[in-house]
């Protein structure tokens, strides 16, 4: 009976079933690490965006007074009811911004709600990216969408590779890194990550260049002619811009994961998961919907952690406290003496646990779109789950090999045989 019992197979359900590694993308996405530097990054971006608007946004007007001119940023300084964006601490997303075709999914009974933040927080960070892309875009809204997307470049160059390296190696390699040593991985190739959604985008800027000038000589009707002859021609140009923004824009976190993962450089990040996009359509999206599941779930999860943390903190406070002094103290303007003080220090640290929910959105992104990227590797070119880039003294810190080790190594060895 024991030698059966020793005998019976083990079933692999990694081997059957690749896919599982999607929810190991949850664990070190919801460790605190990740958080802290997701919202780092976050917090980072949002203030960079912020000081961007005042500095652009607003033009003097003749009694000296800056106000907002341009009719994008008006629009835009509209529906977020103030200094574009809103700090993470503020308000949830999904109270901002324009959620398009996807606004009904926020009205489904249950999931609406958790549907419609994410739907609000991905319009909310791309923002800028989108901007660039507007018909009636302005030159001064031009400049403020283009810098906001170079500021966003820098900050998750080196933030989002963090995340994408510690990812990485933990899916592979089971293994924890520290943070310094992501950091300086993150750091070496921080140009790489920069440059490799930058790329296609001043291709697709590249290619406009040429249909711009066909824009301006047809102000005079010889010069719509000569469009109109060009145009089949024009097409074939668009072609090739819309491929390389429906790549970019799904492709974009699989460049940061092939950095990450393979060590290498933006022109194989670029490479890598345009192929992998094209090439297997219908596995990213499977994989990008599980994702997308257990994100949610994992979100719902940290968001209710929080809700109850705080509600229970609030409900023990009011034991000592009259209904109307609570009121005063979580809903009140209290702004004077140590009572003002010690308001913005609670509303400090309920901020800072808000902004983890979004951080965890942003830092799930890196994290879930790791795995993904592992597993089309798999499919495509066939490479295992647990192969990775690994430099092993600095990122373990392994001891070196001294002549005392090897000594007393050989002496166990010998006592052992």
């Amino acid at each position: 009976m024991a030698e059966h019992s020793e005998a019976r197979p083990i079933r692999d359900w990694q081997e059957t079933f690749p896919w599982l590694i999607l929810f190991r993308a949850v664990r070190p996405a919801i460790g605190f690490r990740l958080l802290l530097v997701a919202a780092i990054g976050l917090v980072g971006m949002v203030a960079g965006w912020r000081l961007c608007w005042n500095l652009v946004a607003y033009t003097p007007s003749e009694t000296g007074v800056a106000v907002l001119a341009d009719p994008v940023l008006i629009e835009l300084g509209a529906r977020h009811q103030g200094t574009v964006p809103p700090w993470p601490w503020e308000a949830s997303y999904r109270d901002y911004g324009d959620q398009g075709v996807l606004a009904p999914l926020s009205n489904l009974p249950y999931i609406g709600p958790i549907l419609g933040t994410a739907v609000g927080t991905a319009t909310e960070l791309t923002l800028p990216f989108q901007m660039l892309f507007r018909q009636d875009l302005t030159y001064r809204g031009f400049a403020y969408a283009l810098v906001c997307c170079g500021w966003a470049l820098v900050i998750w160059g080196y933030f989002g590779g963090v995340i994408a390296r510690i990812v990485a190696v933990k899916l592979t390699q089971d293994e924890t890194i520290s943070l310094k040593a992501a950091g300086g991985f993150a750091r070496k190739r921080c140009c790489s990550y920069m440059a490799a959604p930058l790329l296609p985008l001043l291709g697709v800027f590249g290619l406009g260049i040429p249909i711009a000038g066909l824009g301006l000589i047809s102000h005079f009707d010889v010069g719509i002619f000569l469009t109109g002859l060009l145009w089949p021609l024009v097409l074939c140009v668009g072609f090739l811009m819309a491929i390389l923004l429906l790549g970019l824009i799904f492709g974009w976190p699989l460049m940061f994961s092939t950095i990450s993962t393979e060590g290498t450089d933006a022109f194989d990040a670029i490479s890598r998961s345009y192929a992998y996009v094209f090439q297997r359509p219908f596995h990213y999206l499977f994989y990008t919907l599980v994702l997308t599941v257990i994100g949610g779930l994992g979100w719902v999860l940290l968001h209710g952690m929080i809700d109850l943390l705080v509600y229970s903190t609030h409900w023990s406070l009011a034991w000592g406290l009259s209904p109307e002094r609570t009121i005063e103290l979580f809903y009140g303007d209290l702004q004077e003496g140590f009572a003002g003080w010690g308001c913005s220090l609670i509303r400090f640290w309920q901020g800072f646990l808000r902004t983890l929910t979004t951080a965890f959105a942003v830092g799930f992104i890196f994290s879930g779109m790791t795995a993904v990227y592992l597993l089309l590797r798999r499919h495509v070119d066939g490479v295992e789950l647990d192969e990775v880039q690994l430099d092993q003294e600095a990122e373990y810190d392994l001891p070196s090999l001294s002549e005392g080790s090897i000594e007393a190594d050989g002496a166990e060895s010998e006592q052992n045989t």
